[in-house]
């Protein structure tokens, strides 16, 4: 007898699971819990499965379904079809998370809230995952939401109040746009969170980045207004004085090339819409050029060398 393929929406969260989110506003915007798996990596895991992975998808959410809807076609296997029951008691199996029982169990009682839904239940006997026929249920619901990253210090940063509050007030819209899947609405949040902590640091320190190579100058080769430099030059002139890592100002480049789709003009010869994936990246970059920035001036007085 062949066993019950798995609804399409059971299918979709243990995609996600698989990719994993992290529990957070990590790599991933997913909001499954355990580790975040990178391409490369759910090809990894695929092969720690015992399975096959077919997808033909760049995203990775969507090459894992496209793989987890084939296996689900596959006959054979008592409960589940057997390369899906595998992908399952893979994700279950503490191995995948060097022994972290907490993260296991996490990671187990989210795939249990759409499996109870199809009669099935994982559980671990010993440290071996196993899955078994329960009476269709579903779960209890869960609390609205999860935690948001609390906003950095952004005063320590720019020293002023007024202008902090209103980067804190983004720091947090960010957040609730990633929550309700507005993800080029993120995109802009954040854009304007880097951009305005670097103005204002900027503004904080103008004989110092008015020296830099990189500060936009006029026809005299004088430093223009701070208000006419573009994102691009504060970037640039924060890397050039020692406040941003090179690894930072390169990915914040790209936060900004993602941000200015916000242009319908740009957007439609970009011919590319931000994703749960690209918000993540983005939340990286902007905690990464925060975290650069709180981590010690190197450069706040004129003429100190980066």
């Amino acid at each position: 007898m062949m066993p019950k393929r798995l609804d399409p929406t059971t299918l979709e969260v243990l995609a996600e699971t698989t990719c994993g989110g992290g529990g957070g506003y990590g790599a991933a915007e997913y909001s499954a819990p355990g580790v975040y798996r990178s391409k490369s990596d759910i090809f990894s895991f695929f092969a720690r499965a015992g399975v096959p992975a077919r997808g033909q998808s760049s995203t990775r959410k969507w090459f894992v379904l496209e793989s987890l809807q084939e296996l689900n076609e596959e006959a054979g296997g008592d409960l589940a079809p057997p390369g899906i029951e595998r992908v399952i008691l893979r994700l279950a199996n503490p191995q995948e998370y060097r022994g972290d029982m907490n993260t296991t169990q996490e990671l187990i009682g989210h795939v249990n809230g759409v499996l109870k839904l199809e009669g099935l239940e994982v559980f671990l006997e010993g440290i071996k995952p196993r899955l078994r026929q329960v009476e269709a249920s579903a779960p209890p619901p869960k609390p609205e939401g999860r935690p948001h990253e609390p906003a950095p210090d952004f005063v320590k940063i720019i020293g002023e109040p007024a202008l902090g509050t209103v980067l804190v007030g983004r720091w947090q819209e960010a957040q609730k746009c990633m929550d309700a899947g507005a993800h080029l609405s993120a995109i802009v949040m954040m854009g304007s969170v880097l951009e305005g902590v670097l103005l204002a640091k900027a503004e904080a320190n103008l004989p110092l980045v008015n020296k830099a190579s990189a500060a936009p100058k006029d026809r005299t080769g004088k430093p223009r207004p701070l208000q006419d430099w573009s994102l691009s030059a504060l970037i640039d002139v924060a890397y050039e004085v020692g406040w941003l890592q090179v690894d930072v100002k390169r990915f914040s480049h790209s936060l900004r090339g993602s941000r200015n789709i916000v242009h319908p003009y740009v957007h439609r010869l970009e011919k590319d819409s931000p994703d749960a994936d690209t918000c993540a990246i983005c939340w990286q970059v902007v905690r990464a050029a925060i975290a650069d920035l709180l981590g010690g001036d190197k450069a706040t007085t004129a003429g100190s060398k980066p």
